[in-house]
């Protein structure tokens, strides 16, 4: 039997998360009745008092969706804006770089000409060095 459950996966973590999402919403229910009946929370011009049972449990019930989707589409939005800050860092650099590469050609590009030059002429003068 304990193979049977074993290549089946045994559903651990699907059961301990239905256990999660059961407290949760008992929890949310207990903190509705016992905050909102106190306080002056109208709900489309009711209270609390007079909701019906599944009306609250049905809101709490939405409301942990929203928060666990909340949760999953703020962890997504810091991943890109990781992505993003990453992939603006590379460019910064890549940016860097290439105004090195053309300040340096700028600052050694007239040496380098002279250099070209002398170069020529010392050919020019001298056939023999070709």
């Amino acid at each position: 039997m304990e193979e049977i459950e074993d290549r089946r996966g045994g559903g651990g973590v699907w059961k301990f998360l239905l256990f999660l999402m059961v407290v949760a919403v008992a929890l949310g229910t207990y903190a509705v009745y016992h905050f909102g009946a106190d306080a002056d929370i109208y709900i489309n011009g009711r209270t609390v008092d007079e909701l019906q049972p599944w009306e609250v449990v049905g809101g709490v019930i939405i409301g942990i969706f929203g928060l666990i989707i909340g949760l999953i589409g703020g962890a997504i939005g810091l991943l890109i804006g990781l992505g993003a800050a990453i992939l603006a860092i590379a460019l910064a650099m890549l940016g860097i770089m290439t105004g090195l590469f053309i300040t340096a050609g700028v600052i050694l590009g007239p040496f380098l000409l002279i250099a070209a030059i002398i170069l020529l002429l010392r050919r020019r003068s001298h056939p023999e060095m070709i």
